[in-house]
Order: structure tokens, then sequence, then C-alpha cells
């Protein structure tokens, strides 16, 4: 569990220095695109770690 904390932590960290360098290019405009993108990231986290809950258990 441990490791997949690392990962989704690593996983923020780089989409804000995307949003950052996408911010210095011009191409976010608000800080509401930059927040679908985090939402949009948590949401298909949220969404792998269910599809592995689940496919441990269907297993078992």
């Amino acid at each position: 569990m441990k490791k997949a904390v690392l990962k989704i932590l690593l996983t923020f960290a780089i989409l804000s220095a995307i949003c950052c360098a996408f911010w210095q290019l011009g191409w976010l405009t608000s800080a509401n695109e930059a927040a679908i993108l985090f939402a949009i990231t948590g949401g298909v986290i949220a969404i792998d770690l269910a599809w592995t809950f689940l496919k441990k258990n269907i297993r078992n």
C-alpha cells in the first residue's frame, strides 16, 4: 500500500509540474482548467484502485 501511495503522490507531482509549464506557455488560462485536470486524474486513479481491488477479490 505504501508503494501505491508513493506512485499517486508522484503522479500528482508530475501533473503539478506539467500544469506550471502549461501556465507559463499560456496553454492554461484559468485555475479551473488546472482543477479539472487534477479532478480527472483523481478520478482515473480511483477507478484504477477500485478495479485492482475487484480483480483481487474475484480471483480469491
